[in-house]
């Protein structure tokens, strides 16, 4: 299956070339040299880089890059240590509180589908069910990109190309933004949300790969109908939290920083699609945005 799935990965990035669209050029509106927005994968190879046509030039001609946080200070253990704290369940909101005993097994199955048969969902009992959530969907994302390699994650080493060419590297968001967003739905939501994806591994794991098939093939529109697609557990309340209010704010950053400097802006994929995507909301700040092919 592996081999499969590395085989659909390699002929998919193949064709890349001829269509990408994850890198746009941003002019008019008085800049006076253009940026360039482009969109990442988050557990995608940082192959995607050397495939996508005009991105080493953009990265060489930019004077700064920003990503939706600054890749080094996310990772360092002062910002684990704030996401555990966001992560962390109340006393009477712990897993084994908020799940009933069939929901727990159904969970445990799953966990151990996933990690292995020594893993027990008592493990994961402190946890909020979002943190749980975006632990299965990185495993069931893992499925469409077997190959991937922690130390060498996309946004990471677009940046870290960045600083070693002596360039200024910037982030959106802090750690305490980020986790805002993702754990500040109530804990009842994160629940049912993690219950659907377990009652639809089989069908998440499959929709993992079909996203990683548009993104490798660059197709935005696709992405943005997956992640908003009702029937895997989207709504509305998980689009406004997670892409339109952040690329409400982006947009505020962006309008003191573009005026400035030439900017390489690499965030996810998701956030660039629709009428609330960065690509029409430049549009309508006056900006130009085109596709570089």
């Amino acid at each position: 299956m592996k081999k499969i799935l590395l085989s659909l990965v390699i002929s998919v990035i193949s064709t890349l070339a001829c269509n990408a669209q994850l890198l746009w050029e941003v002019s008019g509106n008085g800049l006076s040299k253009p940026s360039y927005l482009f969109g990442t994968h988050h557990i995608a190879p940082i192959s995607v880089l050397d495939s996508v046509p005009g991105f080493n030039s953009a990265l060489a001609t930019a004077d700064k890059v920003y990503g939706e946080m600054v890749m080094s200070v996310a990772q360092s253990p002062q910002s684990q240590q704030i996401m555990m704290g966001y992560a962390a369940a109340p006393q009477d909101s712990l897993l084994t509180a908020v799940l009933a005993p069939a929901q727990l097994d159904s969970l445990d199955t799953m966990l151990k589908r996933y990690m292995g048969p020594m893993v027990s969902v008592n493990q994961f009992a402190p946890l909020k069910p979002a943190m749980l959530n975006t632990l299965l969907a990185l495993l069931q994302s893992q499925t469409a990109f077997p190959t991937f390699n922690a130390a060498q994650q996309l946004d990471g080493e677009i940046q870290k190309r960045a600083e070693a060419a002596g360039k200024e590297v910037g982030g959106f968001e802090t750690i305490d933004d980020q986790c805002k967003a993702m754990f500040g739905s109530s804990i009842v939501s994160q629940a049912n949300e993690l219950m659907d994806m377990v009652r639809n591994d089989d069908k998440s794991a499959a929709t993992a790969i079909r996203l990683a098939k548009a993104y490798l093939s660059g197709d935005l529109d696709a992405m943005l109908a997956i992640m908003e697609d009702p029937e895997l557990g989207s709504d509305g309340e998980w689009t406004e939290r997670m892409l339109n209010k952040r690329n409400a704010n982006w947009l505020r950053i962006m309008a003191g920083l573009l005026p400035t400097a030439s900017v390489l802006i690499a965030v996810g994929a998701g956030h660039l699609p629709g009428d609330k995507g960065l690509i029409n909301l430049l549009r309508n700040e006056g900006y130009t945005v085109k596709p570089v092919e």
